[in-house]
């Protein structure tokens, strides 16, 4: 391994101010579950390492007001798995969690480098943004928010300032009458990349069991987790056995753009993502 400053702020502001002086020289320590195997295998080479996991009052899993789940983007993983109020409000999120790694990484792994690494098949994102999930970054210039589906710009890249890093994740409770649910397909069962990865939220009506409320959302199928917004439009205003299943399978493999890679071919994702929607679906 390459030689490297490293740093330990012990606040929010040291930290942003120490990414602000060294800019694109500096890589975040959270977790280290992604960044120091890339920087063993000489695929990061930074020349300063700013350890965050010192900064107080980031690892936190609380209820904002009764209506806004808020985590801490230093939340271990291993504890998103775990949590009661994420198992009884928020399954879509737990299931997610526990797919990733094994309990080693995952008690290593936090929620906010698991975003900020930006890998298109990252496991917590599609879950997240089923939910219409908001991030909260910090910089030098304050904070600001902005929907988790505005996070991503490409694989690696998210859409951080100079100096900004982020913070806090926010998470809408969902309606009454949500049923959620997260399908990872991959070659083993644990300790593996998802080939692909569906996240499904549908909220009914309770008296007609009609459908007012869709998010699909698509992990390593495109350069970033999609939503698939024309698939959710067909399930609108419909009950589950209403539901044209030939039609959403179709539509779904349209809203993706899958890559070739030693995983699996793009012909295989554009299929499986479509069978696994519907599994989804069906399983709700």
């Amino acid at each position: 391994m390459h030689r490297f400053d490293y740093y330990e702020p012990k606040t929010v502001e040291e930290a942003c101010r120490l990414l602000f002086e060294f800019g694109s020289d500096a890589s975040v320590l959270a977790g280290g579950t992604d960044l120091i195997p890339k920087m063993k295998n000489g695929f990061l080479m930074p020349q300063y390492i700013v350890n965050i996991k010192k900064v107080p009052g980031l690892d936190f899993v609380k209820v904002d007001g009764e209506t806004v789940l808020c985590i801490g983007a230093l939340a271990l993983i291993s504890e998103l798995a775990i949590h009661p109020l994420l198992l009884e409000r928020f399954p879509v999120i737990t299931t997610a969690a526990r797919s990733i790694g094994s309990l080693q990484v995952r008690n290593l792994a936090t929620l906010g480098g698991n975003l900020c690494n930006a890998a298109p098949s990252a496991d917590m994102a599609p879950g997240l943004l089923v939910m219409d999930s908001l991030v909260k970054v910090t910089g030098p210039s304050g904070d600001r928010e902005m929907p988790l589906e505005d996070f991503f710009i490409g694989p690696g890249r998210v859409n951080l300032g100079k100096g900004e890093m982020l913070t806090e994740i926010h998470v809408p409770f969902p309606p009454a009458n949500t049923k959620q649910l997260y399908l990872k397909h991959s070659v083993r069962r644990a300790m593996d990349i998802a080939i692909v990865g569906v996240a499904v939220s549908l909220s009914f009506e309770e008296e007609t069991g009609v459908c007012r409320k869709a998010r699909i959302t698509l992990g390593a199928v495109a350069p970033t987790p999609v939503r698939a917004k024309r698939t959710e439009e067909i399930l609108l205003g419909k009950r589950l056995r209403e539901i044209p299943l030939t039609r959403v399978g179709d539509m779904v493999s349209q809203e993706v753009a899958p890559i070739t890679d030693v995983r699996g071919s793009a012909g295989y994702r554009s299929e499986m993502v479509s069978k696994l929607t519907l599994k989804a679906i069906q399983s709700l």
